[in-house]
């Protein structure tokens, strides 16, 4: 046995949000593992493909999200194949002999409830064994994977009283930046892999100093930070945000006004959410692990378990998982790997996240005691096989990072 699990690829188009250049490095993964065994898994855990940020959503404008979900169409898939034929092609190579499960994730949901969209994917690859599905589960080993995306506030979707769907907020938000903030940027005429690194600062709560290090850096004549809190601002007062706050905080979704419609509360906002997060580092703690942890100990406590909620807007079936085999479960979604090891009444369980492939701006110290921010790459993957009886884990990383 033998099942490679990889996440957040971003596969995309080619323009501004594609940031895979890793076909070779991908084909050559699938050809250790086809060589490592015959019978081996590949499961892709959601946002392979950059469909989201593609320049067919972006074209569409700040339309309804049902309307995005239905006016996309098979050029979207055959205009990222262009762009990555080999990434394409050794997969089909790979779904001849070995199965594929693609499992979605926020950035590729449209294939969800767009037909369009999965047959010419699943055209592409032209195999039996390649399967789209809302999760994986692998019952006779005890693991189960989700993107993640379904346990972050803002990325999650959101069933009313009367089961009706409401959207992520986190979508409106990526594709008002994509048609507002973004050709600000562009229009200061900065160096392309800068403006490209913007959507790639990673926690999201750093682009506020990433956007005061890059005006410094450059010495540029606008405010990069105002303008971006102003395109985040109208975000949040689209009646479709307004919507999904009633929806998601019906005891103080009233706020939401003092937060995004003047910048002194946007930035008092910002201080209330940083001194949370302040808070949950100092717990060790994130969100994706705590969410595994009560997975993981869902046969003490059933009130853990998954729920219609957990599979909202991806499929309407709870998952019949057997919690009392349950060993390993893994996410992707916020591009930080990592392998834990989670306490349970009957000994210990794991919990493994597969990362990205997508490159990494992270803030560092400066001199002087300021602030810089570096680049890198990790190609990031999780193995789990079987050696000598015994089920094996491993958490692979490979980082690059240009030395200047």
């Amino acid at each position: 046995m033998l099942k490679l699990f990889l996440s957040d690829l971003h596969v995309g188009d080619g323009t501004a949000s594609d940031d895979f250049s890793f076909d070779e490095e991908f084909s050559l993964l699938l050809n250790r593992i086809d060589e490592a065994d015959s019978k081996a898994e590949l499961i892709i855990l959601g946002d392979g493909l950059e469909i989201l940020e593609s320049n067919f959503v972006r074209n569409l404008g700040l339309v309804d999200f049902s309307v995005v979900c239905e006016s996309l169409n098979g050029e979207v898939i055959e205009a990222i194949y262009e762009k990555h034929k080999l990434f394409f092609n050794c997969l089909k190579k790979f779904a001849r002999k070995h199965k594929i499960t693609y499992v979605v994730g926020n950035h590729d949901y449209y294939l969800v409830p767009n037909e369009l969209l999965r047959s010419e994917f699943l055209k592409k690859i032209d195999s039996e064994n390649v399967k789209i599905a809302p999760y994986y589960y692998d019952e006779k080993n005890g693991i189960f994977a989700q993107h993640g995306n379904q346990y972050d506030v803002s990325n999650s979707f959101v069933l009313t009283d009367k089961k009706k769907l409401i959207p992520p907020i986190g979508d409106y938000i990526t594709r008002r930046v994509m048609n507002d903030f973004e050709p600000f940027l562009r229009s200061l005429n900065l160096p392309e892999e800068v403006v490209r690194d913007y959507d790639n600062v990673r926690p999201i709560s750093h682009a506020v100093d990433w956007l005061k290090y890059i005006t410094y850096l450059y010495k540029l004549p606008v405010d990069l930070t105002n303008a971006w809190k102003k395109s985040f601002s109208k975000a949040f007062q689209s009646e479709e945000a307004k919507s999904w706050i009633k929806v998601k905080f019906p005891y103080t979704y009233w706020m939401s006004d003092f937060f995004t419609q003047k910048s002194g509360w946007f930035d008092f906002g910002r201080k209330i959410v940083n001194f949370v997060d302040m808070i949950f580092k100092i717990k060790d703690t994130n969100y994706l692990k705590r969410r595994a942890e009560k997975l993981l100990n869902a046969q003490w406590n059933p009130q853990w378990k998954l729920s219609e909620k957990d599979m909202a807007g991806y499929t309407t079936k709870v998952p019949e998982v057997d919690y009392s085999n349950l060993k390993l479960i893994l996410f992707g979604h916020n591009h930080q790997p990592g392998f834990y090891v989670i306490p349970t009444p009957k000994g210990v369980r794991y919990y493994a996240n597969t990362g990205t492939w997508r490159p990494l701006v992270e803030r560092s110290k400066g001199r002087f005691g300021g602030i810089t921010f570096h680049k890198k790459v990790e190609l990031n993957y999780v193995l789990v096989k079987e050696e000598k009886g015994e089920i094996i884990v491993e958490n692979q990383l490979t980082s690059r990072i240009k030395l200047s």
